[in-house]
């Protein structure tokens, strides 16, 4: 079988998710692979372009949340399966989410797929309940800046411009602090809970709170817990389907303590620059002090946000086990990543040192930490170099393409 040099990307279906392809891409150009974009922007043109380019046999697909292998039909045939089915194409898959998102996906995922997960316990979720599925684990990568676009032969795609002005100097920057997310409101989740039944209102309320009153625990395992608490010995399948009817609670979650987390530095008197959708709708006592860009922003803004910025705040996704990119994109502008904490950060970084962790459970500290750290601006430029020089040598989507490679090489083991 001939060797995979030309891989495919899609971008702009999820612009964050495309702004990571475009810097896996880079890599592997580096190291003599062919890339080639599918753009959501110009579908027509650009799957015109990759017909051209595509090889059976020495072409794979490089995607984000079985994008494109979700029966799009501008990637069905006449024969009612994908092209990539058609083709037979090596797919390497990587599940930014939890795996509960994508239960029906992961059911029929083909032999020549390679799904990788950002979290070491999705990893065993996925091991668990679909067996005959190859996983790894992949960490989230932190981003660097794009300034600049090209036309490539296949399609346009940005490309990283080695002249990229070095970040501001660190006691020169603008910004206290800031957090690059968007809001999601909680009255509009609490809208979805209430067209339930009951039963299952009340059923969801128990999750929910168990997680908030210990949020070290992962929302997979607490709904287990209740799942079989309420119904006893339940199958492995019925289990499994279960918990992805109710994802609903991991956004809920991850909702409460992002608004919570901001709503404890704004009361406090600390000024957060926000930048992502809605933060106008938050509830807080002194909304002022949650400064907005105004509206959604895309990838390389949020980089930029956090290059002239002293803190970079973070609140995990529910990752228990595994990493947030803007954890790493701080880092990698000189900047202190101020975050909760997981497992795998605990592993990779020392607090105080080259990152600033904060516990979920006692957000009432938060504020003191924050004004701590701006109290002491040496101490944060030296913890942000220290920062910058762990994650320039481990986390950077480089880093990630690495394995990736790893992974065409022996795709059919």
């Amino acid at each position: 079988m001939a060797e995979i040099r030309k891989i495919i990307f899609i971008k702009n279906a999820v612009e964050t998710l495309g702004y990571f392809s475009e810097q896996i891409a880079l890599e592997l150009e580096r190291n003599g692979y062919e890339a080639c974009f599918i753009d959501y922007e110009r579908m027509y043109e650009s799957m015109d372009a990759m017909l051209h380019f595509m090889d059976r046999e020495e072409t794979a697909l490089v995607t984000f949340n079985f994008i494109g292998l979700r029966g799009e039909a501008v990637f069905q045939t006449e024969s009612g399966r994908s092209i990539w089915q058609e083709e037979n194409l090596p797919v390497l898959n990587i599940l930014v989410d939890h795996p509960l998102y994508y239960h029906s996906c992961l059911k029929e995922a083909g032999e020549r797929m390679r799904v990788f997960c950002v979290d070491r316990e999705h990893v065993g979720y996925v091991r668990r309940f679909y067996p005959g599925v190859k996983v790894e684990f992949l960490p989230l990568a932190g981003n660097e800046l794009f300034v600049s676009q090209k036309d490539g032969e296949h399609g346009i795609h940005r490309t990283h411009c080695e002249d990229v002005p070095e970040p501001v100097l660190y006691g020169q920057r603008t910004f206290e602090l800031v957090f690059a997310a968007n809001y999601v409101s909680m009255e509009m989740l609490e809208e979805k809970v209430k067209a339930l039944d009951d039963d299952y209102r009340i059923f969801y309320r128990r999750i929910t709170e168990d997680l908030i009153a210990d949020p070290t625990q992962s929302v997979d395992a607490v709904m287990e817990r209740h799942i079989r608490n309420e119904l006893g010995a339940v199958p492995e399948e019925q289990l499994c389907a279960a918990m992805s009817g109710m994802i609903w609670i991991d956004l809920f979650v991850r909702s409460y303590f992002r608004e919570k987390v901001v709503q404890t530095l704004a009361d406090a008197g600390i000024i957060v620059r926000v930048f992502g959708a809605d933060w106008e709708k938050i509830h807080c006592k002194k909304p002022q002090n949650v400064r907005t860009s105004g509206g959604k922003v895309n990838s390389a803004a949020c980089v930029q946000a956090m290059r002239d910025a002293r803190i970079a705040l973070n609140v995990m996704p529910w990752f228990k086990d595994g990493a947030h990119d803007r954890v790493f994109t701080a880092m990698l502008q000189g900047t202190v990543a101020l975050t909760d904490d997981s497992r795998y950060l605990r592993e990779e970084c020392r607090d105080g040192e080259n990152i600033c962790f904060y516990s979920l459970r006692a957000l009432e500290q938060l504020p003191d930490q924050v004004v701590s750290l701006l109290e002491d601006p040496v101490r944060m430029a030296e913890l942000a170099e220290r920062g910058y020089r762990m994650a320039e040598k481990r986390h950077r989507w480089k880093n990630r393409a690495g394995l990736l490679m790893q992974a065409l090489r022996n795709i059919d083991k």
